[in-house]
């Protein structure tokens, strides 16, 4: 495993020990059977994490599938909190350049994985509008919504552009887009040209990280 592919697991381990899901976002306390819960979904990340990794190195194309799906979940609501979508692309940024395969059909599964989420969580929010705090999963997040409502607010089209690139925002701007009528196309629009971004960055920036690294490591003859 790369250093970088550690350093992700490692952010897997730490922020998903903390949680338990589904529900409201409550720390792992001493309470009986909260630490067999963690115990599975520590298992699960780590399964996730694995096939993830290994995949991508022994299949290459099958980082574009890969990709879209991981961007998918990272991208829609409810499900977002449940994938540690950031820290998996993220990981197979670095596997891709240790493994010296191209990034582009995983930067194109992120984008299109990620517009496929948004595209459907607007349209969630532009049929139901406000009655969707009442159907589930999403009423087990009003507080979040309620949050999302107050950064679009302050922010208005351009809460599209940013939110993106805010962890805590990016699954439920589409969502609150929709719910507030903006239109189709002032949201996909500036939605599509971060999303670009945020697909690059998020792919390309743990490669270019592995690459300095292996050159480093080259220079001082550490390889």
């Amino acid at each position: 495993m790369s250093n970088l592919s550690q350093f992700a697991w490692w952010l897997v381990h730490l922020k998903r020990a903390r949680y338990v899901l589904p529900g409201a976002w409550r720390k792992v306390g001493a309470r009986p059977g909260q630490e067999l819960v963690q115990s599975v979904f520590q298992n699960l990340f780590h399964d996730l994490f694995i096939f993830v990794q290994e995949t991508a190195k022994a299949h290459p194309l099958w980082c574009f599938p890969i990709a879209a799906a991981i961007a998918f979940t990272e991208s829609f609501v409810g499900i977002s909190a449940l994938i540690p979508g950031t820290v998996l692309l993220l990981t197979m940024g670095g596997v891709i350049e240790a493994s010296h395969i191209s990034l582009v059909p995983a930067v194109t599964g992120a984008f299109l994985g990620s517009m496929a989420g948004d595209w459907i969580c607007y349209s969630l929010g532009a049929k139901y509008h406000h009655q969707i705090i009442n159907l589930w999963p999403f009423r087990q997040f009003e507080a979040q919504i309620e949050k999302g409502f107050d950064f679009f607010r302050r922010w208005e089209v351009w809460a599209v552009f940013i939110g993106r690139f805010t962890g805590p925002f990016r699954a439920w701007i589409p969502l609150i887009a929709g719910m507030s009528e903006v239109k189709f196309w002032h949201f996909q629009i500036p939605n599509a040209a971060a999303t670009a971004i945020w697909a690059v960055a998020i792919i390309g920036f743990p490669a270019l990280i592995m690459r300095g690294f292996n050159a480093v490591s080259i220079w001082f003859g550490f390889v």
